[in-house]
């Protein structure tokens, strides 16, 4: 689940920016000077089209009812970062790494190598944080790289959940190997 400060900031947000745009529209009506009235209205317009996205905001945590994080057998799909790579399939990870955060010391992040980083990348259709992901890249070595601050648990507890689920994929595999193998012993 997502933590408090996340699940509300954005409807929070929505009611400061539209108590804003209504100064500035209260303020653009008082004024004699059309230039000044022009630049109020432009930003009453402003603030309240930044009211709608965090309108928007809301109501799309609200339809994933506010959980940040989901995991699965087959991968997981971190929604709490705000970037769009979708869902991660554990078949893509190569090695699971814990690394210090550069710009917050004492701050982790888990950073997933990926076989196939560029398509995680190109995933992401917003330009500026396609970019945000090519630094993390060439930074972290990945570019799908998380931690616990945006969801509601310990970053132990989030380090231990995302080993195990990758674990248990890994010896599925080796299972399913070893049985592919048995079969074509059993054959010859």
């Amino acid at each position: 689940m997502l933590r408090p400060q996340k699940k509300y900031g954005p409807i929070l947000g929505a009611i400061l920016f539209f108590l804003v745009s209504f100064f500035f529209f209260q303020f653009a009506t008082g004024l004699e000077r059309v230039a000044g009235k022009f630049l109020s209205l432009i930003l009453f317009l402003l603030t309240l089209l930044i009211a709608f996205f965090c309108v928007a905001g809301f109501v799309y945590l609200r339809k994933e009812k506010f959980i940040g994080f989901f995991i699965s057998s087959e991968g997981f799909n971190d929604i709490s970062t705000g970037h769009r790579y979708g869902i991660v399939q554990w078949k893509d990870v190569a090695k699971i790494r814990i690394v210090e955060d550069l710009d917050h010391r004492g701050k982790k992040y888990i950073c997933l190598k990926l076989k196939n980083p560029q398509e995680y990348i190109g995933r992401e259709p917003v330009q500026y944080k396609k970019r945000s992901l090519e630094l993390k890249y060439h930074y972290y070595g990945s570019p799908v790289c998380f931690s616990n601050r945006g969801i509601n648990c310990t970053f132990e507890e989030l380090e231990n959940t995302v080993r195990m689920y990758y674990d248990n994929y890994l010896t599925r595999e080796k299972e399913k190997e070893a049985a592919k193998e048995k079969k074509a012993t059993d054959i010859v």
